[in-house]
């Protein structure tokens, strides 16, 4: 069951990685907004912030006088807000009335129509397309001149910006033709069915459904899930004697203010807490007067930030992942053990009957806290694959499962998928071998450097995450095969509970 990799194929991937990593140091760092701002984007940018704050006003928002409402777009940020004062912690810094929020509930929409919508994720679409459409006399009228019209999203890339994240999981994972379905299917006929309330009878189908993605983006970079005012909740505990669960308890909406501060996963500094009639922003740490004020978004790797908010930031690549595919570890398995189909599918099939097995796994950062670099199902997953027959059998007869404990043959496996997953990343010559200069990259050239850029920071991250895995799993055999390790014995590999059952995600 030795594991053989050949020599100048590691040396070639990690020469390559290299290159990799030397392009991405080259790059300048990239985020939201653009480089350049003119003039008339300026004039425009500052009336709209503008009726914004005084709209707020005249919804009952109240403000601090610590803080304001700026444009950071030249630092490739939006809108910010930044403390103009010094900030003690628990200080409040706004206050949003449930009123101002855009929700299905709190919108106009006919009542006839919000009936048909029970998904609240297309049902805040429909009310925001239906607001929009109002314009002026719409409620959020202001509030929509401050939202973003053009995203950089992953829905929004070519097939051929997607390249540039070849071998990143992300690519799999954005959902357009799944919400094209649901537009065309269950929005476009609600929509055409009601002209006179929607005033979109001149529009073309597709353009119906670029405003449908254009809402959910929305949504995907902006909305909170608001909890339910706890009167609401004693009221319906009331009525039926029945306690609804948190996600029942919650709706999807728009939250105008809160949605504008910027998130960092090191800065955060405030949180928003929920009140009945309204939520309050409060600073969760004293605030120095010209420091910005952020929210966080919660341990989300850098492909995620960029799939759901469009930019990229280096304060998220602490919880970046890199996915496996369970046929990758079935390959590998395969090689390193030489078992045949049919083995293997038996161990996969036990696998599977006791609930321990999935389609994909994450391997972590080792930095993250509470967080396994190797997740614990994982590596029972490989030390059953490679389990020697006897064995295999002597622990089904046991009815105990195997310790999440990395054996040498589980160690051996998950080193052939680091190297597998490796190649992946780098088959686009394309990233690979481009050399990049900035202004190049920043001021013209390529087709979108702005999303080349942010692809080279994904995949450098997560060929990073790869490399650390590899650097562990090689020292880790060393430690096995010189005898440093834990020798495996297949009584002591073997938990005291029957079973080790897993919740699928």
């Amino acid at each position: 069951m030795a594991l053989v990799i050949d020599a100048w194929r590691v040396s070639m991937l990690r020469s390559h990685e290299y290159s990799l990593w030397s392009a991405i140091a080259e790059l300048p760092r990239v985020s939201r907004g653009l480089r350049g701002v003119l003039p008339g984007d300026m004039v425009y940018f500052e009336q709209a912030s503008a009726s914004f704050i005084l709209w707020l006003e005249q919804q009952g928002t109240t403000v601090t006088n610590k803080i304001e409402l700026v444009d950071l777009r030249l630092r490739g940020a939006g809108r910010g807000v930044v403390a103009t004062q010094n900030i003690g912690e628990d200080d409040k810094l706004f206050s949003v009335p449930r009123s101002a929020m855009l929700t299905i509930q709190n919108s106009k929409l006919p009542d006839d129509i919000k009936a048909q919508l029970k998904d609240p994720w297309l049902g805040l679409i429909v009310a925001m397309i239906y607001e929009d459409q109002q314009g002026a006399d719409s409620q959020w009228k202001a509030y929509f001149d401050v939202l973003p019209t053009t995203f950089d999203t992953l829905m929004f890339w070519s097939d051929e910006e997607l390249q540039w994240l070849h071998g990143s999981a992300v690519a799999n994972k954005i959902g357009r033709d799944s919400a094209d379905a649901a537009f065309k299917d269950r929005v476009l006929p609600l929509i055409r069915a009601h002209p006179g309330v929607f005033k979109l009878s001149d529009s073309s189908d597709d353009n119906i459904v670029q405003i449908c993605h254009r809402m959910g983006s929305i949504i995907m970079a902006y909305a909170f899930d608001i909890e339910t005012p706890e009167s609401e909740n004693e009221q319906k505990e009331g009525e039926d004697g029945w306690e609804e669960d948190d996600m029942e308890n919650q709706q999807k909406g728009m939250i105008p203010l809160a949605d504008i501060l910027n998130a960092d996963a090191d800065r955060c500094n405030a949180k928003l807490y929920y009140e009945d009639d309204k939520v309050t922003m409060k600073a969760i740490q004293p605030i120095a007067a010209g420091d910005e004020i952020f929210n966080d978004y919660g341990p989300l790797p850098t492909a995620d930030v960029l799939r759901r908010y469009g930019y990229t930031t280096a304060n998220y690549a602490q919880y970046d992942v890199v996915e496996i595919s369970l046929e990758d570890i079935k390959l590998a398995a395969k090689h390193v053990t030489k078992f045949d189909e049919v083995e293997l599918e038996a161990r996969l099939q036990y696998l599977e009957s006791q609930d321990s097995v999935d389609t994909a796994y994450d391997i972590a950062r080792p930095s993250q806290e509470d967080v396994q670099q190797f997740p614990d199902e994982l590596c029972i997953v490989v030390n059953i694959l490679t389990l020697p027959q006897t064995e295999f059998e002597q622990m089904k007869k046991r009815e105990k499962m195997l310790k999440p404990t990395l054996s040498i043959g589980g160690t051996k496996v998950l080193s052939q998928v680091m190297v597998a997953r490796l190649q992946q990343y780098l088959q686009s010559g394309q990233i690979i071998h481009h050399t990049y200069d900035e202004p190049d990259v920043m001021d013209g050239g390529e087709q979108n450097p702005r999303r080349k850029a942010m692809a080279l920071q994904v995949i450098g991250g997560e060929v990073e995450v790869l490399r650390l895995a590899m650097s562990v799993l090689d020292a880790s055999v060393d430690n096995l095969v010189d005898g440093a390790g834990p020798k495996r014995k297949a009584a002591n590999d073997e938990a005291s509970s029957p079973t080790i059952k897993r919740n699928k995600q």
